[in-house]
């Protein structure tokens, strides 16, 4: 049918009107539905930040910082060095040091100097004494963050940089306290952190080596782990070969060329770096034990497993995992599945395991045995424990419902566990800063009593204590005992007065000798009992 030429222009006519109603009823929704991409953008970014983070920082900083500003710092790490770092600034000298007046050698110079930084910028105080290891401790926290996520998910980053926080000597020594640890601990974890990452980018092998040799700069040869375990690596781990020798060769060039300088200008200078930094404490601690009593490699075993021991509720869920593997092979499959099961290891956890094992047969090695020689496998613990919890969580594969409900059993356990180890930390560091307490006491009578006489000597007839030196703020003559004071009448003489066991007196410019106090007496003041101890 045809239609007039006047119809077809007024169909044409209500057809354009109709389609402009359309687009002006549609117009003032423009800007609402703009408005609703822009929040739904903003959504996204929300839920991509990483709200974990904060929580990581909150406690990881609650952890770590409690009591950061408290005095004293404790015998005998804590004060030792930041005696050194302060006769460092006194002395102007930030390569060869000192400690109680005396050359010191004892450790490698790291952490002295960023104690300097922090005195320099902060002043002279508990609190900036123990801010290099607080941050080293958070920033070791946050990589093992990154480096879990990073291979398996942030749940896995999450747990595993948490349960650190429930170990005392990661507490202690890795980041409350003043300690050489902390910095081992941060740099250990960013090697490892750069390995893991240069089987597809060798770039990552120069920071390796860089934080190797920062390693060794803050602990000797603990630091080495890393160019220990690399070589293993791409001999043993499949997907490592990547590096191959080049990229080992830049691991051990970057970290010989931060670590050699110093090392090399104490051994040609400082005769002390050969009998006290190589043959004491390092070839003395490999070979024999140096503390009070002996143990045997089983005792750094036990000791570790007393660490860790709260995690023991993840056997549940990796025990569910294994019989899941095995119920879905045939029994004939079973070996070869055995067989299988070093090349299908993820590279992240190969490498970590690797890393336990380097860390821990060293320590084991080590013929001296103290307790907290095994924070280097602490580590590599939390790692392959966050990553393993991860995966039961989200677990697809048959006996799912076995699988997740032990792993958030075995949870749990380690949240409804977690007050009572936290009340044992702090319970046994606050013991350790109480038996500190009585040289610390000692320290500010000798202060002002120096004050009041115009200087003098001080002698204190019994072991060296650090934290006595670092408050009295002047050197200490550590003395064997002989009893009963007397006076010495030639103030230019070396002899040292004859004292009892423990006490402190002064010799002043006139030549006096001034009783100050004893340490028995301090202890019966302010110290705790001397059978306390703290256990779980």
């Amino acid at each position: 049918m045809q239609v007039s030429a006047p119809a077809h222009t007024e169909t044409q006519q209500n057809y354009r009107e109709q389609a402009f109603a359309r687009e002006t009823a549609f117009a003032p929704e423009a800007p609402s539905s703009s408005a609703l991409r822009r929040a739904r953008a903003l959504l996204a970014r929300i839920l991509r930040f990483r709200f974990e983070l904060l929580l990581i920082l909150a406690l990881g900083g609650f952890a770590l910082g409690s009591g950061m500003s408290a005095a004293p710092l404790v015998d005998w790490d804590e004060a030792t060095y930041a005696e050194v770092a302060h006769e460092a600034i006194v002395n102007h000298s930030y390569l060869d040091f000192t400690w109680n007046g005396k050359g010191y050698v004892k450790k490698p110079p790291l952490l002295f100097w960023a104690l300097v930084g922090s005195f320099n910028v902060f002043g002279e105080s508990e609190a900036a004494a123990r801010l290099p290891s607080v941050l080293a401790g958070l920033g070791t926290l946050l990589l093992i963050y990154f480096t879990a996520a990073g291979a398996a998910g942030r749940l896995a980053g999450m747990l595993a940089a948490l349960a650190p926080l429930q170990f005392y000597f990661f507490v202690a020594r890795g980041g409350r306290e003043c300690a050489t640890d902390a910095p081992l601990l941060f740099f250990l974890t960013l090697a490892f952190y750069a390995i893991l990452h240069a089987r597809k980018d060798r770039r990552f092998c120069a920071l390796a080596g860089v934080a190797s040799g920062m390693a060794i700069l803050s602990k000797g040869l603990a630091g080495t782990i890393p160019l220990i375990a690399a070589p293993l690596a791409v001999l043993v781990l499949p997907g490592f070969e990547a590096i191959g020798t080049t990229g080992l060769a830049i691991v051990l060039g970057c970290a010989a060329a931060v670590a050699a300088p110093w090392y090399l200008h104490e051994a040609l200078y400082n005769p002390l770096f050969w009998t006290s930094f190589v043959h004491h404490e390092t070839l003395a601690r490999i070979a024999r034990h140096l503390e009070d009593e002996t143990h045997s490699g089983w005792s750094t075993l036990s000791g570790f497993g007393r660490e860790i021991k709260f995690l023991w509720p993840l056997i549940l869920p990796a025990l569910a995992l294994a019989a899941a593997a095995l119920k879905s092979r045939s029994v004939a499959g079973v070996c070869a599945g055995a067989a299988d099961l070093w090349r299908s290891l993820t590279p992240a956890a190969g490498l970590w395991i690797l890393w336990l094992l380097v860390a821990l047969g060293a320590a084991c090695a080590v013929q001296t045995k103290l307790p907290w020689y095994v924070l280097p496998a602490c580590v590599p613990t939390a790692l392959l424990a966050g990553a393993l919890a991860a995966h039961a969580l989200d677990y697809r594969g048959p006996q799912r419902p076995v699988v997740t409900g032990l792993g958030a059993f075995a949870l749990a356990l380690m949240v409804v566990h977690a007050p009572m180890q936290w009340r044992w930390i702090v319970k046994a560091h606050h013991l350790e800063r109480l038996r500190s307490t009585p040289s610390y006491a000692m320290g500010l009578k000798a202060r002002r009593t120096a004050a009041l006489r115009g200087g003098g000597r001080l002698y204190f007839a019994g072991i060296e204590l650090p934290t006595l030196v670092y408050y009295a703020a002047t050197p200490v003559e550590f003395i064997k005992p002989a009893g009963g004071l007397e006076r010495i009448t030639d103030p230019g003489t070396d002899e040292p007065p004859r004292l009892d066991a423990d006490d402190l007196a002064l010799v002043d410019s006139q030549g006096d000798l001034v009783s100050i106090t004893n340490l028995d007496r301090e202890w019966e003041i302010v110290g705790p009992p001397r059978d306390s101890s703290a256990s779980r």
